[in-house]
């Protein structure tokens, strides 16, 4: 019963991002309809989240808009990846840091090193984990993160 509603949540959730994507004009109908045939005719077999990662990899390779999808879902990250936090990031260094060109620049670079942790960026620049804390829904991981080290 469990799986049959996740693959259920799955379907709505792509459902919801189809209809962003089509409204965004960032695909046509038709595309959508056909990423959306490629779910459901997976959606019977899918019983884990590891599942649905390897089914929306699989439709990835014919459909790059499914990457979007993947990301937004955060399939495949760990709650400590920065890849989870990519929009408050992009945010804060875009309201926060406008007036200091250069700080924003070596806060995006120090985002994007490959092995940065979000813990290790809001030790390094505080004040982004304070806007975190204030500006982000997700702002509950990070303290599950703290009681988690």
């Amino acid at each position: 019963m469990q799986a049959q509603a996740q693959a259920l949540n799955l379907n709505e959730l792509v459902a919801l991002f189809l209809a962003e994507t089509i409204r965004s004009r960032r695909t046509s109908l038709a595309r959508a309809a056909e990423i959306s045939q490629q779910v459901l005719d997976h959606l019977p077999s899918l019983k884990s989240e590891d599942q649905m990662l390897s089914t929306l990899t699989e439709i990835e390779k014919d459909f790059q808009e499914v990457s979007a999808l993947k990301q937004a879902l955060h399939f495949g990250y760990q709650s400590s990846d920065v890849k989870v936090y990519e929009p408050e990031i992009k945010d804060y260094a875009s309201k926060i840091l406008a007036s200091d060109i250069r700080r924003s620049a070596v806060f995006l670079a120090d985002a994007a090193k490959s092995d940065m942790t979000i813990q290790r960026l809001c030790l390094q620049y505080p004040d982004f984990c304070q806007y975190l804390s204030k500006n982000s829904d997700k702002s509950s991981l990070l303290a599950e993160l703290e009681n988690n080290r």
